[in-house]
């Protein structure tokens, strides 16, 4: 077993004298002891970063960025190191650890160090009589940044790195699943802190197995702002425990992507888009395109084309660059794929997995469910895994009605020759995003989800909403100032 991994309280390491094991999802072995952390440490790195969050506001907006860029440089030295935990903690495939969890996350946090004062600034409103305005963004105090298991430091980074370049301090609770990767971070983060001469409480990592440790960074009074990222049944709850003190929350929360694939679509370039599924961290991605709406003239090639990729598929460990499909992150993930893949045959879909499942391992078999229906389980609630699920229309009446029908509104995707009725389908759907022809994401742009997708958006700019609030600063003007 790997070294304990310690949280962090006013920027040192502490360990509460409880700990919990960390297990790689493919060998099912314990990688390291977890400080298992309570009410008790949060309150602790709570105080300690709202004492913390007055100094580093009042540093310039250019030490914190350089303390961003020292952490940014000190990931890129363990990259290597890095990528090889994302495989042992995450399951994540090589070439997705490398691309996605590392080299994403840590060219986030160079992008973030890079940034000019003026991203903070507002334009003035005009002037009124006898008076003129400015409008500047301040930071709210201290931001609990709560990261899922998916893409633990990638989603981290996107919380923490715009909470710390607007001048708050920072609580980061990753999920309990994989939290070294963001134990990196923490330990990065604090020593760019420190040399520019910050207080030591400004980042703190509070890592736990159960529930407590979260909810009680989202109840601590000394907490202003809550992210997170997770299931749409831990947001909700988030947002009951935050509303009496009428905190700002991002929450971005589940997804159940419909594909709108119409009669004029390319079904090979469609099945290729949509495969990313079975094979981007084993459709552990809340913006999956998960249901496939395939007019009637295209379905049977679309179905063609996917069984083919299916049947190329090959399952195992992650670390072997011919696999395509590596583990889910654990047993109970596991077991709730199978459950909805079982439930889907027992409403009379016909499901298609792919063979050769490793013995060892959190493994689901990726799957394509065919003959679905809207009120099938498989196509209301999300799975985090690799399947697909595939439903006939008629048209695009239907397609859009189909696309709206569940709680989720995060991300849907729409597939024709004709990309102007693809983008009037698009402005139809109520989801927060939607990708014409296309299943890749720009990153700057905002993201986030409407319904039970969460609300708040991140994303470039857009991160600053929730870390800062608007002070307007109201001046006497004229000839008697």
């Amino acid at each position: 077993m790997a070294a304990d991994a310690l949280a962090y309280i006013d920027g040192e390491a502490y360990a509460p004298g409880r700990w919990y094991e960390t297990i790689d999802p493919t060998t099912e072995k314990p990688i390291a002891a977890v400080a298992d952390c309570g009410a008790a440490e949060v309150d602790a790195a709570a105080r300690a970063a709202a004492a913390a969050a007055p100094s580093w506001a009042a540093l310039t907006t250019e030490h914190r960025a350089e303390a961003l860029g020292h952490a940014a440089r000190s990931l890129e030295e363990q990259r290597g190191d890095l990528i090889d935990l994302a495989i042992a903690n995450t399951g994540a495939r090589r070439a997705v650890a490398t691309a996605t969890q590392v080299d994403a996350a840590i060219a986030r946090l160079a992008e973030w160090s890079r940034q000019p004062a003026a991203l903070l600034d507002i334009p003035a409103p005009p002037d009124g009589p006898g008076v003129r305005t400015r409008v500047r963004r301040v930071p709210v105090g201290v931001v609990g940044c709560i990261s899922p298991y998916n893409f633990p430091l990638l989603a981290m980074v996107g919380k923490a790195a715009p909470a710390l370049f607007a001048g708050n301090a920072v609580l980061l609770k990753p999920a309990p699943q994989d939290p070294l990767l963001v134990t990196a971070l923490a330990q990065a983060l604090i020593d760019g802190a420190r040399r520019v001469g910050a207080p030591a409480g400004v980042v703190n990592l509070i890592t736990g197995a159960a529930a407590e440790a979260g909810a009680a960074v989202v109840a601590h009074p000394a907490v202003s702002a809550v992210s997170f990222t997770g299931s749409t049944v831990v947001g909700q709850q988030i947002s009951r425990d935050a509303a009496p003190a009428l905190k700002p929350l991002l929450l971005e929360l589940g997804g159940k992507g419909a594909v709108i694939v119409r009669a004029d679509a390319d079904p090979r370039q469609v099945a290729e888009a949509v495969a990313r599924t079975w094979t981007i961290q084993s459709g552990q991605v809340c913006l999956t395109p998960a249901r496939l709406l395939a007019d009637d003239a295209i379905h049977d090639r679309l179905v063609t084309e996917l069984r083919a990729i299916l049947g190329g598929l090959r399952i195992g460990d992650p670390r072997d660059p011919d696999v395509t499909v590596g583990p889910l992150i654990s047993a109970a993930q596991r077991d709730k794929v199978a459950a909805l893949t079982g439930g889907a045959r027992d409403e009379g879909c016909q499901v298609i997995e792919a063979g050769d499942v490793p013995g060892t391992g959190y493994f689901a078999p990726p799957a394509l469910v065919l003959g679905c229906h809207p009120d099938n389980e498989i196509m209301r609630e999300e799975v985090f895994g690799p399947v697909l699920s595939v439903m006939r229309t008629h048209d695009d009446e239907e397609a859009v009605a189909v696309a709206n029908s569940t709680r989720y509104a995060l991300y849907d995707y729409v597939f024709s020759a004709d990309t102007a009725r693809a983008r009037d389908l698009a402005a139809r759907l109520q989801s927060a995003q939607v990708g014409v022809n296309t299943t890749r994401r720009n990153m700057a742009a905002p993201f986030g989800g409407n319904r039970c997708s969460g609300y708040g958006r991140s994303g470039g700019r857009y991160s600053l909403d929730l870390c800062t609030t608007l002070q307007a600063l109201t001046e006497r003007s004229g000839a008697d100032e």
